[in-house]
């Protein structure tokens, strides 16, 4: 009951979690990460599935990546549309102001020319013949009648230049209205294109999505199957005849914690966290050769375990690459595990493989749990190193 429950709780947790981070999942565990048992090809084809429906997740993945990169350029050019937008109606609007003003200009221009005029022909001193009368002589005539003549030369010139004035302003107007119906067009155009990249980006993460889902669901269907080891801890099957020696046990479970600043908690009690890899295989060592882990550190560290005095023969430990019985298999870090793993060796088959005891391995399908013992057989000691005692 106990491991069905934490069966249980280790797949809600993990359904927690492909809810959260289905577009992410398939980064998190390469297909290479599982080992199928030689000849199992329903366990290759699952993988196979796996990887395919993580290759397409990717894919999409990378589509939308670049979709989102077109949506931030279009919003880019749609900002910088709307700032020119704005620019142009300022424009527009000080030239209907000035517009505006030379009207009013022109328009009391007229008038003034239109009474000068009307006091020129109309009025008693306007009249030739008054001008005439009026004068001392013929070039006081002649002078007084140049001034009129001036005045109406300079009032038609002042009337030209504020037509001149009105028209360049409306051509200004025009060419402003033209600028700001481009940019309008142009912004339409823009937004138009966001639209069509949301929608596909959409697409893409949707494809993504479903993509991951498959791949978790075949995922599920190769961890029934096949074994992920800690790190590169090889592949093997489970054994359920070895006899679990580890004074601890009784605590360790995947509920168990260890802290060291709770009073009484156990921590390094051979050489590791307990109910960890390390500290049972220190365990197993102290239990066969009675010598207690001086070396120390994380899994993959073991490789430099070499050097030690071994108490009940007087022999030197040493590492190299040929498995022994009672001897500790390292296995070294990985991008997935960065501390390594390390096994106890119960024996080595005819064909080479070892029958190996462990702790805190993720094969919950099969009955190995983190934080608690595992054992297995027929695992392929390639790429491993091996500590010995004799």
């Amino acid at each position: 009951m106990k491991k069905q429950n934490q069966k249980f709780k280790k797949i809600v947790g993990y359904v927690s979690i492909m809810a959260v981070f289905s577009g992410l999942l398939f980064l998190i565990t390469p297909a290479s990460a599982y080992n199928c048992n030689p000849g199992d090809t329903e366990c290759e084809n699952a993988k196979a599935n796996m990887e395919q429906k993580q290759n397409e997740a990717r894919t999409f993945m990378q589509k939308a990546s670049s979709v989102s990169e077109i949506i931030d350029q279009l919003n880019t050019e749609i900002s910088e549309l709307d700032k020119s937008i704005a620019s142009n109606e300022a424009k527009i609007k000080i030239l209907n102001k000035k517009i505006k003003e030379t009207e009013e200009k022109l328009k009391d221009r007229q008038t003034a020319l239109a009474e000068l005029l009307v006091n020129m022909h109309f009025s008693d001193d306007s009249e030739p013949i008054r001008i005439l009368a009026g004068s001392k002589s013929i070039s006081d005539y002649a002078e007084k009648a140049a001034r009129e003549e001036v005045a109406k030369q300079e009032v038609a010139l002042a009337s030209e230049r504020v037509k001149e004035t009105k028209k360049e302003l409306d051509n200004q107007k025009a060419e402003v209205e033209v600028a700001l119906e481009a940019s309008e067009s142009e912004k339409i155009v823009a937004a138009s294109k966001r639209e069509n990249q949301k929608t596909l980006l959409a697409e893409y993460e949707k494809n993504a999505d479903d993509a991951a889902a498959a791949a978790s669901y075949w995922e599920n269907q190769v961890r029934a199957m096949a074994w992920r080891p800690s790190g590169s801890a090889g592949s093997g099957r489970r054994s359920y005849d070895a006899r679990n020696t580890y004074p601890y046990s009784n605590v360790c479970s995947e509920d168990y914690v260890y802290d060291e600043n709770i009073p009484g908690s156990i921590v390094f009690p051979y050489g590791g966290l307990v109910c960890q890899c390390t500290d049972y295989a220190s365990y197993k060592a102290y239990e066969k050769w009675g010598i207690v882990n001086s070396w120390g550190g994380d899994a993959w560290a073991y490789v430099y375990a070499g050097g030690y005095t071994v108490p009940n023969n007087g022999a030197t430990t040493y590492v190299n690459q040929v498995p022994a019985a009672n001897t500790i298999a390292i296995w070294p870090a990985t991008w997935a595990n960065p501390y390594g793993h390390v096994q106890w060796v119960e024996s080595v088959n005819a064909n080479g493989t070892i029958n190996v005891t462990e702790y805190n391995v993720d094969w919950a399908e099969n009955g190995c749990y983190v934080k608690d013992f595992c054992s297995r057989d027929g695992v392929s000691p390639y790429g491993a190193s091996f500590l010995h005692f004799e």
